[in-house]
């Protein structure tokens, strides 16, 4: 599907990635790791397409549809958390998901309102609403304590429908059944 083929990338002098080479075949589930600063969240931008590597290539990416979570929330503030799924969703989607993941009190309440938890949940179910052919995450479960990332991981396996899934996470820990580990150095 996707083949990262001697990826470089620099920032001001500083090489982040140096000859990155890795093969995420269709269906998979991955989870990058490393150190904070060491290229995790450039490697996913250089995946999507967002930012140009200084040397190397992408390829297969051409054409596919992301459901990305970014690191920062990228919400509506002034919207619940149902106008933002409809906003990508393209109409109202069933609360099933929202409920699955946040109080019912919260889902017409606006974002703003919300914490920083509950703001995560929202945009986990926003990119597993999307019609996509990869789901990519950064640190999705930043600021969830350990039964909020257990009932979003339940979440996400029923969601995900068999999609390709990048994770990227600090900790080298098996989140989802059947991950697979690329560790970067």
């Amino acid at each position: 599907m996707i083949r990262c083929v001697d990826l470089c990338k620099s920032y001001q002098g500083k090489q982040v990635l140096k000859n990155i080479n890795w093969e995420i075949k269709q269906g998979e589930c991955w989870q990058v790791c490393g150190a904070s600063g060491i290229g995790k969240t450039t490697l996913l931008r250089l995946v999507m397409g967002l930012e140009t590597p200084d040397r190397g290539m992408v390829l297969g990416a051409e054409g596919l549809h992301f459901a990305p979570v970014f690191q920062e929330d990228v919400l509506i503030e002034d919207w619940s958390p149902m106008e933002n799924l409809e906003l990508v969703y393209g109409r109202k989607p069933s609360a099933e998901i929202l409920r699955a993941l946040l109080p019912d009190d919260s889902l017409e309440q606006p974002v703003r309102t919300l914490s920083g938890g509950m703001r995560r949940r929202v945009a986990i179910a926003r990119a597993l609403l999307v019609e996509s052919d990869l789901l990519v995450m950064d640190e999705p479960f930043a600021g969830l304590d350990q039964e909020n990332i257990r009932n979003a991981i339940a979440v996400i396996e029923v969601y995900r429908r068999r999609r390709t899934w990048i994770l990227v996470s600090h900790g080298a820990e098996e989140l989802l059944s059947g991950m697979r580990t690329f560790t970067l150095e």
